[in-house]
Formats: C-alpha cells, sequence, structure tokens
C-alpha cells in the first residue's frame, strides 16, 4: 500500500484517530519519558555540583558529559532510523531502555574523572538510542494523519513529563543515597518502566507494522530530500535553535543559584519548565495542525528571546516567566522535527530523514551546554551567556522564516 493510500485511510477515519490509536500515543509518551533523550538530559544539572564538590571540575567540564553522549547518539541514530524502519519498534526499544539501565549502574560506579565520565556518557547514548523520540515519532507518524499534529504533542510530552517530576524525585534521591546511588534508582526505575513499554507495545499495531515499508521508495525520497534546499534550512534551523536552548536547560538550575535562589528554590522553579514543555508540545502539536509550522515556529523563539534577555536583565525578579517560554519552547523543538520531516517528504524514508534531522538537534545540544558554560567561566556570572542563546535563537527564526509552503 503506498504512502498516499495509507494518508487517504485515514482521512476518512480521522475522527477516530485517537479513539482507535490512544495507547500507542500514551506509551509513546511514557517511552520518551524515559528514553535517554528526556530523564538523563534534564536531570544532569542537578548533578553539576556534586561533581564540582567531588572532582574540583568547571562547569565547562561537567557539561562535556552531555555533549559526549549528545555526539554519539547524533553517529548512530541515522544507523537507527534504518533498523525502525526495517523492523518496527518494539526490539530496539526493548534493547535500548535494557542498555540504558546498564550505563547508568555503570555512571553510578565507574565515574571518577572527566574521561571516565564523557566515555561513560557516550556509551550511554549507545546503548539507549532507540529509546530517543525517533523510534517513538515513526509510529505516530504512521498511524495519524489529520491529528497527526497533536499526536506527536501528545506523546512527546513525556519528555515534559520527565522535566516536571524528574529533577524533583532526583534531587532526592541525591540527597537520600548521594549523586552515585541516585544513578542506581534511574537504572532500577528504567528497568521496571521499560520492561511495561515493552509488553504493551508488542501488543499494539502501529508499534510492529513497519513491514509495509517500500525500501525503494524510501531510498529515492532519501535522495529526493537530501537534494533539497528545504531538508538543509530545517537542518540549520533546528542547530542553532538548539544551540540556544539546550545549554539553558543544563545551566538553569546554576543560574538560579548565580541570582541568589537556594538549591530548593531553584530545583521547583526549574519545575515550571516542565510544565511548560508539556503545555508547548501539546499547544504547538494543536496549532500546527491549523497554522504553518515554521510561523508556529517563528512566534515561539519570538517569546522565548524575550523571556531569556529579561532573565538576562532584571534576574530573579522574571525567573518564572523566563523558565516558562524557555520550556515551551524546548516543548515545540522535537515536535516540530517529526512534524516537519513527515510534511516536507513523507513517511517512506522518516527513520533516515528523522535520524539525520534528530542528530543535528543533539550535537547543538550537547554543544550548547560547553559554551554557555565556558562563556559563563570565563565571565563571573551567566549574563553574557544568555545573550548569546538569545543570539542563536535570532538566527533559528531567520531560517524558520525560509521554509516554503507544504504541498497539499
Amino acid at each position: 500500500m503506498s504512502n498516499q493510500q495509507s494518508q487517504n485511510i485515514n482521512d476518512q477515519n480521522t475522527g477516530s484517530e485517537f479513539s482507535r490509536h490512544w495507547l500507542l500515543v500514551l506509551v509513546c509518551a511514557v517511552g520518551i519519558g524515559v528514553g535517554v533523550s528526556s530523564l538523563p538530559f534534564y536531570t544532569q544539572g542537578l548533578f553539576i555540583e556534586a561533581w564540582i564538590a567531588d572532582f574540583g571540575w568547571t562547569r565547562a567540564q561537567a557539561s562535556l558529559g552531555i555533549l559526549g553522549s549528545t555526539l554519539a547518539l547524533a553517529a548512530v541514530l541515522p544507523f537507527i532510523g534504518s533498523i525502525v524502519d526495517r523492523y518496527g519498534l518494539v526490539t530496539p526499544v526493548m534493547i535500548s531502555l535494557l542498555g540504558l539501565s546498564v550505563a547508568y549502574v555503570l555512571l553510578g560506579m565507574f565515574v571518577q574523572s572527566i574521561a571516565t565520565f564523557v566515555i561513560l556518557a557516550m556509551l550511554q547514548a549507545i546503548l539507549g538510542s532507540a529509546s530517543s523520540p525517533l523510534a517513538y515519532t515513526r509510529a505516530i507518524n504512521t498511524v495519524f494523519n489529520k491529528q497527526r499534529g497533536l499526536a506527536l504533542g501528545v506523546a512527546l510530552s513525556g519528555a515534559g513529563v520527565a522535566a516536571t517530576f524528574g529533577p524533583t524525585l532526583i534531587s532526592n534521591a541525591i540527597d537520600a543515597f548521594g549523586w552515585r546511588g541516585a544513578y542506581f534508582a534511574m537504572a532500577l526505575f528504567t528497568l521496571i518502566v521499560g520492561a511495561v513499554i515493552v509488553i504493551v507495545l508488542s501488543r499494539l499495531k502501529g508499534a510492529t507494522t513497519s513491514a509495509t515499508i517500500d525500501t525503494e521508495a524510501a531510498s529515492r525520497d532519501f535522495k529526493i530530500a537530501k537534494a533539497s534546499r528545504t531538508y538543509w534550512t530545517i537542518m540549520a534551523a533546528i542547530f542553532c535553535l538548539s544551540l540556544g536552548l539546550g545549554g539553558l536547560m543544563i545551566h538553569f538550575v546554576p543560574i538560579l543559584l548565580d541570582v541568589g535562589f537556594t538549591t530548593d528554590a531553584a530545583v521547583k522553579i526549574a519545575g515550571v519548565i516542565g510544565i511548560a514543555v508539556v503545555l508547548g508540545r501539546l499547544l504547538v502539536g494543536f496549532a500546527v495542525d491549523r497554522i504553518f509550522a515554521p510561523r508556529v515556529a517563528i512566534a515561539i523563539l519570538c517569546a522565548c528571546i524575550s523571556g531569556v534577555l529579561a532573565l538576562a536583565l532584571f534576574g530573579s525578579a522574571v525567573a518564572v516567566p523566563a523558565a516558562f517560554v524557555i520550556g515551551f519552547s524546548v516543548g515545540a523543538e522535537v515536535d516540530l522535527i517529526g512534524y516537519l520531516v513527515a510534511r516536507y517528504f513523507g513517511i517512506h524514508a522518516y527513520g533516515q530523514i528523522y535520524g539525520r534531522q534528530y542528530a543535528t538537534f543533539l550535537i547543538a545540544t550537547g554543544l550548547s551546554p560547553v559554551i554557555l558554560g565556558a562563556v559563563r567561566d570565563a565571565t563571573g556570572n551567566y549574563t553574557a551567556s544568555l545573550f548569546t542563546a538569545a543570539a542563536f535563537m535570532v538566527v533559528s527564526a531567520a531560517l524558520f522564516a525560509k521554509l516554503p509552503k507544504f504541498e497539499q
């Protein structure tokens, strides 16, 4: 069955898309929340102060783990995209969630230096690679058409839930067991939740029907996509967006500590980011089904730029609204990658194209904490780092403005 025929069938059943596939969306949301791109990312900032205290690292050095893990994940995702296109979701996710649990244990046991930390962070990314949004959004895009944006938003809101509750839970675990014990707790949690995810996914059609992929069409569509200006414009826009936002997420708690908040207060305010991520993914998913997606991206970026600049200029007085607009923007970015790839390039080569676009997002996300951390180390505060992040987002908005209309 062709991609267009599949879409026509979906068009006829638009009203029942969520009623038929709600469980797939829910399980994908949980999977994304515990996956390699969510729980480790949103909680890594909580470990920074502990590493500084134990090892005497700078903030830039403590951010090298994110850089190493994102570069490693970016390197393997194109291959993971091809695997998911060919074999479906269940087996890759099962292997990756098990591997992610093992990686947490190794991090808790063996981190002693920057070198071991970066190596283990890279191993974590490789072992957990198929638990990233790539695999889950592939399943969502396969079974949703008219309500695709909203379905992606709901599924990707799992990362927002992780950002909302993860910092508090991991902070409590660090207080109770130390940072090494917190990694062991994350391993156990991922193992238990992962088992439930795999059991449910194995019973759902959207996760197991990858055999309908036309490999010749996939190869053709991938070559056409790579030859288009749109492909590279999306990649550049996402890269600059992530250069701005990635470091803000990792350094947000330290930023708040710098402007006078206590650790408990900073963690609570950081929780606002998680709430905003959920809202961002839901509202952006709803909006892009109705409004041209690049325009939605530009509007969100303008709001985020305003919030970041306000935080740089006014500090603690605007911490909560700044946290909200940053989280809302983070909620939009991964949502937009999956939606734009499906709308501009179709489903046949989705895994391969998304894998490369998401890899670009990850590389920038890894670079951003190091850049912002280095700027902070050089200047003694985070003001210049915030201005740097805002500048990257201005460039991203300009690139989104160059994207063409969707083909109908």
